[in-house]
């Protein structure tokens, strides 16, 4: 699988959640996996990209437990040995809870900590969007092929047009969670699919990363995120130039 805030202590400081300082748990509860069965915390490796286990616990009594400190939230993954699937999550300081299903483990019903439901009501929320593109996917691969094959460029010209009639209402309602929650991780990481687009507007973006919290852009993620940015701004304003 691919692809992914500290407190201060004055005398004593616990957060809203109990965790204190940097502290985490991640509880999963799951049915049906036989108790013992082993359960992977993976994050990317930023070298290779691939997922790596970081630490490993077993089901006990249809639960399992992580347990250690974060300095910044990221985005994690859990996978259960010998089972398909995985689901992905975002590691932060708080009690993170998971309800899974083993049969649908990438629809844990996450909860407990503000990123983890932000995420949850994201999903949600895009899951309207994404129905309706696998729908036209499905619907037109094979008009899509045929148009290929016979280099019929008005149909695959019609296609792509329509295509991008989705992906455009995508990128508004990416660009619209992002200005409306500055605070949340998953805007941080929405912010470079809002130039997928051949009419990307460089400045509005630039101006919807920087809104941004500043613990946000200072994370890993965020620093590398505004490198991309940057990175992106260029590259359209290049080819603005060219032609």
């Amino acid at each position: 699988m691919k692809r992914i805030i500290g407190i201060s202590l004055a005398v004593l400081a616990v957060g809203c959640n109990g965790i204190i300082g940097n502290g985490y748990t991640v509880t999963g509860e799951i049915k049906g996996i036989t108790d013992g069965t082993n359960v992977f915390l993976e994050k990317q490796d930023e070298n290779t990209g691939m997922s790596v286990p970081i630490d490993t616990v077993k089901i006990e009594k249809g639960k399992f437990v992580f347990e250690g400190e974060t300095k910044e939230p990221g985005i994690h993954a859990v996978r259960i040995d010998k089972t398909p699937g995985g689901f992905f999550f975002i590691l932060e300081k708080g009690d993170i809870t998971a309800k899974i299903n083993k049969d649908s483990i990438g629809q844990a019903k996450l909860g407990g900590t503000y990123n983890n439901e932000e995420l949850m009501k994201f999903n949600s929320n895009m899951k309207g969007f994404q129905k309706r593109m696998m729908d036209f996917q499905k619907n037109n691969i094979a008009k899509m092929q045929e148009a290929q094959k016979s280099n019929d460029s008005v149909v695959m010209n019609q296609l792509n047009k329509e295509y991008g009639k989705l992906q455009d209402e995508m990128i508004v309602a990416n660009t619209k969670y992002v200005n409306e929650n500055p605070k949340s991780f998953l805007s941080l990481l929405l912010v470079p699919s809002l130039f997928n687009t051949p009419n990307a507007d460089v400045v509005k973006i630039k101006k919807s990363f920087e809104a941004l919290d500043n613990d946000l852009k200072a994370t890993t993620a965020g620093k590398k995120i505004q490198k991309q940015v940057e990175e992106y701004a260029k590259a359209i304003e290049s080819k603005k130039k060219v032609s």
